[in-house]
């Protein structure tokens, strides 16, 4: 909703200093405005695939942990349904126990690397937010911007492919990557 009124705002800002009648705007050095369609730069940008397929390593790594362990799992539960008729009372009282614990540490496993891996995923996203800012300001200051919005945000339904600042952004970000 604070995204909306800002943008809203903005919107207002910019009638408010254009004279669609006139064609010019009214304020004293004219009005320039970009737009940077992130989709499209995490897509096309060669420095954030890298990022992806650091995240994607890593998960597939967890991934193959938490495989292994419900594969152990499997297994015992296996046996118990193979053994329980053979097994004495107690030796299937054991095997169902240690079944239960495996079933409990599996399920503590799943969740940990789970959360560890939105952790992980939060983490580089923020750093990529952080940097992408760092060199739309850049871009933003170096060419005379006076706005520069993001292409998805609510509010923003129309613009002209030329006021499209993505490709130089993706230029810009992977030059300071590399």
């Amino acid at each position: 909703m604070k995204r909306f009124l800002c943008l809203f705002a903005g919107i207002i800002f910019l009638f408010c200093l254009h004279n669609e009648a006139l064609g010019a705007p009214l304020g004293a050095g004219g009005f320039k405005i970009g737009v940077l369609d992130i989709q499209k730069l995490q897509q096309k940008s060669r420095s954030f695939q890298k990022i992806k397929d650091k995240l994607r390593v890593k998960f597939e790594a967890l991934q193959k942990k938490l495989d292994e362990e419900k594969n152990q799992v499997m297994k015992i539960e296996q046996e118990l349904q193979k053994q329980s008729l053979m097994l004495s009372l107690d030796a299937k009282e054991d095997k169902e126990r240690e079944l239960e614990k495996k079933t409990r540490y599996y399920k503590y496993i799943y969740e940990e690397y789970g959360n560890e891996m939105k952790y992980v995923e939060f983490e580089a996203m923020r750093d990529f937010r952080r940097e992408i800012q760092k060199v739309v300001a850049e871009i933003g200051k170096r060419q005379g911007y006076s706005m520069l919005l993001e292409a998805n945000a609510v509010g923003l339904i129309y613009y002209k492919d030329t006021i499209d600042i993505t490709d130089d952004v993706i230029k810009a970000y992977d030059k300071a990557k590399n």
